[in-house]
């Protein structure tokens, strides 16, 4: 059974069809990796899946369970956490305090005590590289470490499903590289399953297990990151062109 799995789901604003009868599912330890042009409705799917939205049609079931019509906050405490494009820190508190903020209101809310939401709040701080900065206000930091923060707030509410919306955005290749290690020890030493939504696609490919690829609401393909390097759909609509494909294939293949 998969952790996640997304049924035929469609999702309309007015007369725009945001998803169109899109179906994907997550496996145990899995990072999938979604992608597509802008406007394509992969942060749509995103708040579908966290509970942002309620589609029109079709299922989201997590761990067995249909939770299609559940609230955000009851997904949450569920086992799924979220980032977002604009990251949300709260500026005034510390990094202590923000993240602790999601370890109080996570999967445990309203049964863990607060030294053990204090200890996890440590760890999760530690995982991310924040602990130098742990007790300055969160308005003081950088762009990497705000995302860092966002990060380590998601984490701390315990998921078992962790999607990351555009989380390396902004950042330079040097802290691209790190926050792809801090992904994947997120993955092989807490085995939590992630979605990763993203535009940098030398990134998503060399730390995806499997990738989705959405166009203007319609998944048109799913395979392994060299599957969807050499998909002509793929080409068409997100490359430009089949030799500008073959190109990046190349330089995804040096690179790996």
């Amino acid at each position: 059974m998969s952790l996640l799995l997304v049924e035929n789901v469609t999702k309309r604003f007015g007369g725009l069809l945001a998803l169109n009868n899109v179906t994907l599912t997550v496996g145990e330890g899995e990072i999938l990796g979604l992608i597509g042009p802008n406007g394509s409705g992969k942060t749509t799917l995103i708040n579908v899946i966290s509970g942002v939205y309620t589609p029109e049609y079709g299922r989201v079931i997590f761990k067995g369970t249909d939770i299609t019509k559940t609230k955000s906050y009851q997904r949450s405490r569920l086992g799924i956490a979220r980032t977002y494009q604009i990251v949300r820190v709260f500026p005034n508190l510390t990094v202590f305090e923000n993240v602790l903020i999601g370890a109080l209101n996570g999967r445990n809310y309203g049964k863990i005590v607060m030294n053990k939401a204090e200890e996890r709040t440590e760890d999760i701080i530690s995982l991310v590289g924040l602990s130098h900065v742990k007790d300055f206000p969160a308005k003081m930091l950088n762009v990497q470490d705000r995302k860092k923060v966002e990060l380590a707030r998601a984490l701390a509410t315990d998921p078992d499903l962790l999607m990351l919306d555009e989380c390396l955005a902004g950042l330079t290749p040097s802290e691209i590289f790190e926050m792809l290690s801090i992904i994947r020890k997120i993955r092989d030493e807490r085995g939590i399953s992630i979605i990763m939504v993203e535009h940098i696609m030398h990134a998503v490919m060399n730390v995806s297990d499997r990738i989705v690829v959405l166009n203007e609401g319609k998944k048109i393909a799913e395979g392994t990151p060299k599957e969807i390097s050499n998909d002509q759909k793929v080409a068409e609509v997100y490359f430009g062109d089949r030799e500008l494909a073959l190109k990046f294939v190349r330089r995804t293949q040096e690179n790996a």
